[in-house]
């Protein structure tokens, strides 16, 4: 039962999924963070409906990724990219620490929070419409995020000690969460590399590039990471493994088109 309680708080709290609702009890809630990239699951496997839909279809590019670049949000309700706004604000305003924190309360959208959302969803856009043809790879990325995002935040320091993100913190079963986060993360590698070793490959090193350069800024800037900041990385990840996908694919396509010359 404390099984089912803990993916039903995972999927209220990081999903727009109506689910039923339970008190937020210490064991449900430590295992809570086992059951996020479950919110990643329903992602791919919708995203995947789609593809083939469009594939079946034969659906325009720019309505397939347009729907791609907007459905996960539908999915999440949007409250990573809120994570990513706050943050976009705190960090364009190049205000100490207290400051910084101060913002990313303040529920409040300040303009560098509009525009980086702005480009955000064009840049999503734009990598969904070349690296959604890999279905596989492409899909699974919304489950390896959030698998990553556990690893922080059951392994980094919280800048406040306080709000839901130190909620969920403090009773996490530490060692048990993140083995199975692990787990996610080695399972969604696998099959991102079986998939397309190229374009699992390039979306695995961003995510690894992306990992050392958040947690870099997030200490200097925050004094460790906080829920927005979370957010604000799995946007962040997601955006930076289609991005390597990209490359992978280029060096994949550009390898052939070489090969092929001799």
């Amino acid at each position: 039962m404390d099984f089912v309680k803990s993916l039903c708080i995972a999927l209220s709290t990081y999903t727009a999924l109506p689910m039923p609702q339970f008190e937020w009890d210490e064991r449900p809630l430590s295992l809570s963070f086992c059951f996020l990239p479950v919110a990643g699951v329903i992602i791919a496997a919708l995203l995947w409906l789609w593809l083939k839909l469009c594939w079946w279809c034969g659906t325009g590019l720019i309505l397939r990724s347009a729907v791609c670049a907007v459905l996960p949000l539908l999915v999440t309700g949007g409250i990573h990219m809120d994570g990513f706004c706050d943050t976009a604000d705190a960090l364009c305003s190049h205000q100490d620490r207290e400051k910084c924190l101060e913002i990313m309360k303040d529920s409040r959208a300040g303009a560098f929070a509009v525009i980086f959302c702005g480009a955000y969803l064009l840049l999503s856009f734009g990598l969904a419409s070349e690296v959604s043809g890999r279905p596989g790879v492409y899909c699974l990325i919304f489950v390896l995020s959030r698998a990553v995002s556990v690893l922080s935040v059951t392994g980094k320091k919280n800048a406040r000690g306080t709000g839901m993100l130190a909620a969920f913190q403090k009773p996490v079963l530490r060692t048990a969460v993140r083995r199975v986060a692990w787990g996610w993360i080695v399972l969604c590698a696998l099959c991102m590399d079986l998939a397309d070793i190229y374009a699992g490959s390039g979306a695995l090193l961003a995510a690894v590039i992306v990992w050392n350069r958040y947690h870099a800024v997030c200490r200097r800037r925050f004094g460790g990471i906080t829920g927005d900041t979370s957010g604000f990385f799995v946007q962040m990840l997601e955006l930076a493994m289609m991005a390597g996908m990209f490359l992978g694919q280029a060096v994949e396509i550009s390898g052939f088109i070489l090969w092929r010359s001799f």
